[in-house]
């Protein structure tokens, strides 16, 4: 009877610190994706408004390559800026992570901003955007692989 006990615990922990804040939100979307593979609905539970729309339209192989990365290992992950309104946040963020592919190891470093509202009682993410990317390699990166 004790092991399901902690499993449901968990779970209830994660649903609650989704609904708490953006922050809270957003570190639990980076922070299951990475070094996972993730379904549709997991995504789809977590975004709103365009984004939502864009992957609910998005192919099976587009969305595998983007669910898909048990080979990305984090590093960090910090909220630089926070900027919200009533039932809307920006945050500015960063996420350092390790890759590990086939022709080598890449460290990166990338610094976004994300779109966060209030919806229904949770927070869901809107809309991420790039602001600067830094990669590090032993190796060099071709883009074109």
């Amino acid at each position: 009877m004790r092991n399901w006990i902690l499993p449901l615990l968990f779970m209830l922990t994660s649903c609650l610190n989704e609904s708490i804040s953006p922050e809270a939100t957003l570190k639990d979307f980076v922070e299951t994706r990475l070094g996972n593979t993730v379904t549709r609905q997991f995504v789809l539970d977590r975004v709103t408004g365009k984004m939502k729309q864009s992957f609910e339209n998005m192919s099976d192989e587009d969305f595998a390559k983007f669910a898909d990365l048990r080979n990305v290992k984090q590093n960090s992950f910090k909220v630089l800026t926070k900027s919200c309104q009533e039932s809307k946040c920006f945050l500015t963020y960063s996420v350092g992570y390790k890759s590990t592919l086939e022709k080598g190891t890449y460290n990166s470093d990338v610094k976004k901003i994300a779109e966060i509202h209030h919806v229904e009682g949770k927070w869901l993410i809107a809309d991420v955007s790039n602001i600067k990317t830094y990669h590090e390699s032993v190796d060099p990166i071709n883009p074109m692989d």
